[in-house]
């Protein structure tokens, strides 16, 4: 199988410079195939997403035409330049780990290949030229052309009033992958999690390796903080969960010149009460310190669990400031 990448014309990248060419065309690479040999993929590259010069690898936008396809596929293409032969090499290798995964595990999970996990479109490599000022030289280049996953710009952990959707779906698409014997060694709340049009992709499996995970029987609970993190055994999952959990149902929250606990506050009344006339400026209005107190109430009912364990969850009641003003007035003295 070969690969022809046809560069737009308005593509400014360094890779383009040192070939001096808008084409270029990879083979299937012989460590490990993905594609069913005899294929010819057409890649139209549209847009720079990475271009590093210095670090030999560039990243990009396009889309891919394949036999039996109705139209044309978005994908991300990754080329690796070998004008550094150890910098080269030794991400050759991650490529080539990769790949393999793909290969061993990845491609053959119908539930998650496609759908949390990019497709991996072939794994090639090529002798390329790199065109010098002095003279043209022959070096190493490698690619890889992946479903297009989007990107980590839209990823959204909370939604203000608690953990969203997503959080819950990438959680349990980690879980997925771990139970379907991959361990992916790289992921994080800032790394290799995009999204595209409000759906989770791991990507970059490069780390990754097989593993048989002591959480694989492991069921997650409607509400995904209702997990106690001391009761995931693996720990790549427990402590992604611990980072979700910190970040989205943090401890404490800030109270005009305090942090104070969620898990000492039990009410709407406790929340706005705290530490106030002995301390709060006076320039602060007080209908703008109530709204504060209901949107930190909203947050704690929502994530209950999260903070009060033994406690059923409570319902908001009645927000209203004029139904607690009525009710208690606003001659309040105590300090906490």
């Amino acid at each position: 199988m070969s690969l022809s990448l046809k560069f737009s014309s308005d593509i400014l990248s360094r890779f383009l410079e040192a070939i001096a060419s808008n084409q270029v065309t990879f083979q299937q690479s012989s460590s490990v195939k993905i594609m069913p040999p005899g294929i010819v993929a057409i890649v139209d590259v549209t847009e720079v997403l990475y271009d590093s010069f210095r670090n030999g690898e560039f990243h990009y936008r396009g889309r891919i035409s394949l036999p039996n396809e109705p139209s044309p596929c978005e994908v991300v293409v990754k080329i690796l330049f070998g004008h550094k032969q150890i910098l080269y090499s030794q991400r050759l290798e991650d490529y080539i780990q990769e790949a393999k995964i793909y290969q061993d595990r990845l491609c053959c999970n119908k539930s998650l290949y496609g759908s949390g996990v990019p497709k991996l479109y072939g794994f090639y490599e090529s002798k390329l030229t790199w065109k010098t000022a002095k003279r043209d030289i022959v070096v190493d280049g490698a690619c890889m052309v992946y479903q297009f996953y989007g990107s980590d710009q839209d990823v959204a952990w909370s939604t203000g009033s608690g953990i969203s959707d997503f959080s819950s779906q990438v959680f349990k698409l980690l879980l997925e992958v771990h139970k379907g014997g991959v361990r992916h060694n790289s992921i994080g709340l800032d790394r290799n999690i995009t999204c595209l049009d409000g759906r989770p992709f791991l990507t970059d499996f490069s780390q990754a390796y097989k593993h048989d995970c002591p959480d694989k029987e492991f069921e997650l609970p409607t509400h995904l903080l209702d997990v106690d993190a001391d009761t995931l055994k693996c720990g790549e999952l427990r402590d992604f969960y611990t980072d979700l959990q910190h970040h989205v149902a943090p401890a404490k929250f800030h109270w005009y010149g305090y942090d104070v606990y969620y898990n000492r506050m039990d009410s709407l009344r406790s929340i706005f009460e705290h530490r106030r006339r002995m301390d709060f400026d006076e320039d602060i209005p007080v209908e703008e310190q109530w709204e504060y107190a209901v949107k930190v109430w909203k947050f704690l009912c929502a994530n209950w669990s999260s903070y009060h364990k033994t406690r059923k969850a409570p319902s908001l009641g009645d927000i209203s400031f004029e139904a607690y003003k009525a009710k208690y007035g606003l001659n309040i003295t105590h300090g906490e």
